[in-house]
């Protein structure tokens, strides 16, 4: 596998002279100033220690080069990502690009060149671990106390996957397992939905089929059986998309509609 290590300016002219036009309108189902595009990742390998570098990718229609460091899953070197996030308004740019933030990556199959650039005096962001981390299956888990009313957990998808991140689905997995456990509820509802409306991104039309949102329902639905959730309590559904008036808290409406809901009814 190949490499090129180039200066910053040298990505920008081959990226920018890539093909596509971005469509950067606001999102049709309500969440205002959305930045979203495709394009090809580039790695800043910066020098601030262990998960220190950081991930570029320049919007081919404007030439503005975005820091999509923060996303839930990271991008793969050769591979064009779909971007859909919002641009922070303040904030120093410790990666050399305007960051977006809340950010949704998407990997998609289509290959383009493999970028890796130098720290070129970007300190990039030194690694945190985050508050919360999945614990060993062998250390004790404490059960939520009561009182217990209806609750719903929320999981996020990428772009036509059922993939479970791990450090993200895991922990919600892991709440909705115990709150089960605790409550014992009539009624627990798994509901896969997918993103089916097509929008139009970087001169291609994007959407998922239905058959994604039944592929979530089952996935979250094993998970809770792998957690110790009796497979009998558990009723299995999925949709084409979200209920109307849908609005995620992120503001990223299309990209929140690729998930499973796990509604709990005690």
């Amino acid at each position: 596998m190949q490499y090129l290590l180039l200066s910053a300016a040298g990505v920008l002219c081959l990226i920018a002279a890539g093909t596509g036009v971005a469509d950067d309108a606001t999102d049709p189902h309500g969440a205002d100033a959305v930045k979203r595009f495709v394009g090809c990742p580039v790695y800043r390998d910066t020098d601030a220690g262990r998960k220190s570098g950081c991930w570029l990718v320049t919007d081919p229609e404007d030439g503005i080069e975005y820091d999509v460091t923060q996303g839930r899953i990271k991008p793969i070197l050769g591979r064009r990502i779909l971007v859909e996030g919002l641009v922070k308004s303040s904030g120093q740019e410790l990666c050399g690009g305007t960051v977006l933030l809340p950010v949704n990556v998407s990997v998609l199959q289509e290959e383009c060149p493999r970028y890796l650039i130098p720290a070129e005096g970007y300190p990039g962001r030194r690694f945190v671990l985050p508050a919360r981390v999945m614990q060993p299956a062998s250390v004790p888990r404490t059960l939520p106390p009561p009182p217990y009313g209806p609750r719903e957990f929320v999981i996020e998808f990428e772009l036509d996957s059922d993939f479970l991140v791990y450090q993200y689905a895991e922990l919600i997995l892991e709440d909705a397992s115990l709150y089960i456990k605790a409550s014992q509820p009539r009624n627990v509802t798994i509901t896969g939905y997918a993103a089916t409306d097509p929008i139009q991104v970087s001169g291609r039309s994007v959407h998922e089929i239905p058959a994604v949102a039944e592929a979530r329902a089952l996935m979250v639905a094993e998970a809770l059986v792998r957690l110790g959730v009796p497979r009998d309590t558990l009723h299995l559904d999925w949709r084409a998309a979200p209920p109307d008036g849908f609005k995620p808290d992120s503001g990223l409406t299309q990209a929140a509609r690729r998930r499973a809901t796990i509604s709990i009814t005690p």
